[in-house]
């Protein structure tokens, strides 16, 4: 089994057209046409996951964030980026994004955020054409609603969040409830639109928790922590379609960010 095949599957679920722009997916490093020994998967390419991949005879790591989005003029080792990425090639260790397509396919990150919360009948916050085949975000329903504080704790469990960073509403109960992972305050106008009750995401800054207007109530959870679980995801999907390799989630936490 080629690493070619193995990508030939994932852009079938998730195509890299339907990347956002600014993105970097597909093949970073290596040759399609290495056999594959074992994939790693984790949220992240960094240098501790090079090193438990060559630990785990896996050579190929799958990651929805990609190691570098902009060109680079220099791979010198100043920096964990140029580290990572040596470190990736002087041991024939493949390395795959699969990152905002990932986000943008009905069966991508955003379902698996409503899958974690227990949301019905989801479907895309902001679809991305006429057939909404693809699209940004999630929204989903309870199948009753749930009181406020008790929502807030059930996403806090959901998501093992460190803590939440939220701006409050009016509600009293949450029924409708919008989803994005990662940076997603790029749709507290939409959530609004869609009568949501709350909106989960990350990476909300200071003065954006100002645009919910107390329509909604707008949680940040921590980038990391909305996306951790589409490891699992990748991990599922692979081993569906894949019997002649070890599928391995990453033990290694790339999650820079500690809480006091």
């Amino acid at each position: 089994m080629t690493i070619r095949e193995v990508v030939q599957e994932l852009e079938q679920w998730a195509p890299p057209h339907v990347a956002e722009s600014y993105d970097n997916v597909g093949l970073l490093v290596g040759s399609p046409d290495m056999k594959v020994t074992g994939v790693l998967v984790n949220l992240d390419m960094t240098e501790d996951i090079i090193e438990e991949a060559i630990a785990k005879n896996c050579n190929l790591i799958i990651a929805h964030h990609p190691i570098w989005f902009m060109p680079r003029k220099k791979l010198n080792g100043e920096d964990y980026v140029s580290r990572t990425i040596i470190s990736a090639i002087k041991n024939d260790v493949a390395l795959y994004a699969i990152h905002t397509n990932l986000d943008n396919v009905q069966t991508g990150v955003n379902k698996k955020i409503c899958d974690r919360l227990g949301l019905q009948e989801t479907q895309f916050l902001k679809p991305k054409d006429a057939d909404a085949v693809y699209g940004s975000g999630m929204v989903g329903i309870f199948p009753e609603p749930i009181p406020k504080m008790a929502f807030l704790e059930q996403v806090k469990n959901a998501f093992h969040a460190g803590g939440i960073r939220y701006a409050d509403s009016h509600h009293t109960h949450i029924h409708k409830v919008a989803v994005c992972g990662g940076a997603g305050s790029f749709l507290i106008g939409d959530a609004i639109k869609q009568g949501a009750d709350a909106l989960v995401t990350a990476d909300i800054t200071y003065h954006k928790f100002f645009d919910n207007e107390g329509k909604l109530l707008l949680l940040d959870i921590g980038h990391f922590e909305s996306e951790q679980f589409t490891s699992e995801l990748i991990r599922d999907f692979l081993m569906k379609k894949f019997s002649n390799f070890a599928v391995l989630l990453a033990q290694t936490v790339s999650n820079p960010i500690k809480y006091f």
